[in-house]
């Protein structure tokens, strides 16, 4: 019959997979096998002796002697124990009792379980932007149906009264036919508008955004966006101001793009400023070379979390989704595609009560200057 010897009980131990290990009341590691060592990039001489403050960081280290108090005081233990990040361990530990002596010692077989803990926090991760996704649809859904059936009902309502489907007597649509005309006309573009929104960032997500190069005057595709929202301003009574430097600016870049770019953030800015109230358009040469294109209003602003939360397609902040103000939640995250475009960054400092500063940081490489400038 084989005779179980100490040599082999430490043959036996050091094979196996598992981390195993012993020790005193005081928590001082009286045995490790190599492989448990070797698990956490040591030797077995550097756990002798030691407890696990002397070993691991002091929080981990904390955590995982509690649970050896425990088992110390009669609470088996069964579970995980964190390491760092990337390690992870499921123990089993338990008292071992000498029958002679009556002295204690805690004994432990620890699992290494990362590969499958990473697995499992990266299925977690995979769920919960899935489920962030669905909302985000949901949201997305939401505002779409209801900023697609305002400027179709006014297209399907106006129309059915100049084709004579409404009802309506014909000399009071002789008398409005201009206005009906109008409105008609002004709802398609604001359907068209968002039609493009949503195309362009589906061409930007699958990496499809075209960008066409070119040298661009910024100080008058500037003034034509601010002549392009004159009559949205003047309907609040808000005057837009100009900031910019003597000396012409080219940019290198897509027009059309950067045009798209301040359209938005002026839209904004005068959507969201108070009535009789000024925004700002400032145009800046960096010490650096590079261009700062800013829109400044003194509306309501957002906090930090309403910032954040505006950063993110189809949402729309607390304090604007139930407002009278309509959009659809894309001009920011538009606009913030769009600057990367140019590899830029679009940076945005607000305050609730006083208003939002929104800045398009061109680099150096983009611009193109006189001399004068240095």
């Amino acid at each position: 019959m084989l005779k179980i010897t100490e040599n082999f009980l430490k043959a036996l131990i050091n094979a196996t997979p598992n981390a195993v290990y012993l020790k005193d009341k005081n928590g001082k590691y009286l045995m490790i096998n190599e492989k448990g060592a070797q698990t956490v990039g040591l030797t077995v001489k550097d756990f002798i002796g030691k407890d696990d403050k002397e070993i691991f960081p002091e929080e981990i280290a904390e955590k995982v002697m509690q649970i050896d108090r425990n088992v110390f005081n009669g609470q088996n233990h069964n579970g995980e124990e964190k390491v760092n990040e990337d390690l992870y361990f499921y123990s089993h530990k338990f008292i071992i009792e000498d029958e002679e002596s009556g002295e204690k010692v805690l004994a432990g077989i620890s699992t290494d379980i990362s590969e499958l803990k990473i697995s499992e926090n990266e299925l977690l991760e995979a769920r919960r932007k899935a489920e962030e996704a669905n909302s985000h649809k949901s949201t997305f859904l939401q505002n779409m149906s209801h900023e697609l059936r305002t400027p179709l009902n006014a297209i399907i309502g106006f129309s059915s009264i100049l084709s004579g489907e409404s009802g309506v007597k014909d000399d009071k649509i002789k008398e409005n036919v201009a206005e009906y005309a109008q409105l008609i006309n002004s709802s398609g573009i604001h359907l068209l508008e968002i039609i493009n929104d949503l195309l362009d960032l589906s061409k930007i997500g699958a990496g499809e955004q075209e960008f066409f190069e070119s040298e661009i005057d910024v100080k008058y595709v500037i003034e034509t966006c601010i002549q392009t929202s004159a009559s949205l301003a003047k309907q609040n009574n808000i005057i837009i101001e100009e900031n910019f430097p003597e000396q012409e600016v080219t940019l290198k870049g897509d027009e059309k793009i950067l045009r798209q770019m301040i359209y938005n953030l002026l839209s904004n800015a005068i959507k969201y400023s108070c009535k009789d109230s000024i925004v700002t358009v400032g145009l800046k040469v960096r010490n650096s070379g590079g261009l700062d294109i800013s829109v400044i209003d003194k509306g309501m602003g957002m906090s930090e979390e309403d910032l954040l939360t505006a950063m993110i397609p189809f949402r729309r902040t607390s304090q604007f989704k139930n407002s009278d103000i309509s959009g659809t939640g894309l001009g920011l995250p538009l606009v913030d595609a769009f600057i990367k475009l140019f590899n830029g960054m679009l940076n945005i400092k607000s305050t609730v009560g006083e208003g939002t500063r929104a800045t398009l940081h061109f680099p150096p490489a983009r611009s193109i200057l006189g001399d004068n400038y240095f």
